[in-house]
């Protein structure tokens, strides 16, 4: 199963990257069937799906990239596999106006008490940093 964070060396890629221009990133995630809060967390053993402290982490992780203008730009559900046969839940796709945007949304002031609804919530995923509007290294 994938990965739950970037490596060092992933994180150090993407910071240092010099494209300073629009980022999409494609999350692909899996969830636990049920959530799995700490005992000190208000919401353990309250009976939440993996899927439902995902949204919880998503709704303040949407809150805080608004305000460097990061949007997440869709959150589905995974219908079926028309092409391959993975095993993901859901697709989320965040646009960031840069890759400096998305780590000030990583450094904001709420995000260590959000993302314990993430940790609380996904089994597994793999994020995908696109940029838009490049196809074979051509604009589009």
């Amino acid at each position: 199963m994938p990965a739950f964070q970037p490596t060092a060396a992933q994180f150090r890629a993407f910071r240092d990257d010099p494209h300073d221009g629009l980022v999409a990133q494609v999350n692909l995630l899996k969830f636990k069937m049920k959530a799995a809060y700490a005992p000190g967390d208000k919401e353990f053993g309250d009976g939440s799906s993996g899927a439902q402290a995902y949204q919880r982490y998503a709704d303040g992780f949407a809150l805080a990239a608004a305000e460097v203008e990061g949007v997440c730009w869709l959150s589905s559900s995974v219908e079926r596999y028309f092409i391959g046969n993975g095993d993901w839940d859901c697709v989320y796709i965040n646009l960031f106006p840069s890759r400096q945007a998305f780590i000030a949304t990583l450094n904001h002031a709420t995000y260590h008490d959000i993302s314990r609804h993430r940790e609380a919530g996904l089994l597994a995923q793999e994020l995908l940093v696109t940029r838009p509007g490049m196809l074979a290294g051509q604009s589009l």
